[in-house]
C-alpha cells in the first residue's frame, strides 16, 4: 500500500476488490461524457467486467456523477457499445500523472451483456493459452 494512504483510503480499496463481477485488465479505447455541456473525452481502459470498468482520465470525476460511454471492444466487429454508468472512484496517479477512475454500468440489456461476457471470455481464454 502507498505510504501516506488512509485507513479509509484502504477500506475503500478493499471495497473495491470484492466485486460481485470478474475483471479483466484490457487497454480498450472509450469516449466518455459527463453531460450534455461537455464534448466527449477519449481516454483507455485497464479493466473491465460485466459490472463495470475502470479508465484513465485527465480530471478527476465526482463520485455518483452520471457518464455516458462509447466503447470499442478490441477486434470486435460489431459496432461500439453505448453505455450509461455512473462513477464509483476517481483517484490521482501520481505515476501516470492521470487519475484512474472506476465506473459500474446502468442497466445493461441483455444482448449488451452477453456480447461483453462474451468478450471478457474470450480475453480469459487467449490468456489461459498464452496468445496475450
Amino acid at each position: 500500500m502507498e505510504s501516506g494512504t488512509s485507513e479509509s483510503d484502504r477500506l475503500e480499496i478493499e471495497s473495491e476488490q470484492s466485486r460481485r463481477f470478474e475483471r479483466v485488465g484490457d487497454m480498450l479505447l472509450v469516449s466518455y461524457s459527463i453531460g450534455d455541456d461537455f464534448a466527449p473525452e477519449f481516454t483507455e481502459t485497464y479493466d473491465i467486467a460485466l459490472g463495470g470498468m475502470a479508465m484513465l482520465t485527465n480530471a478527476e470525476l465526482v463520485k455518483d456523477a452520471p457518464v455516458s460511454i462509447q466503447l470499442e471492444l478490441r477486434g470486435d466487429a460489431t459496432p461500439v457499445l453505448r453505455l450509461r454508468g455512473v462513477v464509483r472512484w476517481s483517484r490521482f496517479d501520481s505515476m501516470l500523472q492521470r487519475y484512474r477512475t472506476g465506473i459500474s454500468f446502468l442497466e445493461l440489456d441483455d444482448a449488451t451483456r452477453r456480447h461483453v461476457q462474451r468478450y471478457i471470455d474470450t480475453l480469459n481464454l487467449l490468456r489461459d493459452m498464452g496468445m496475450i
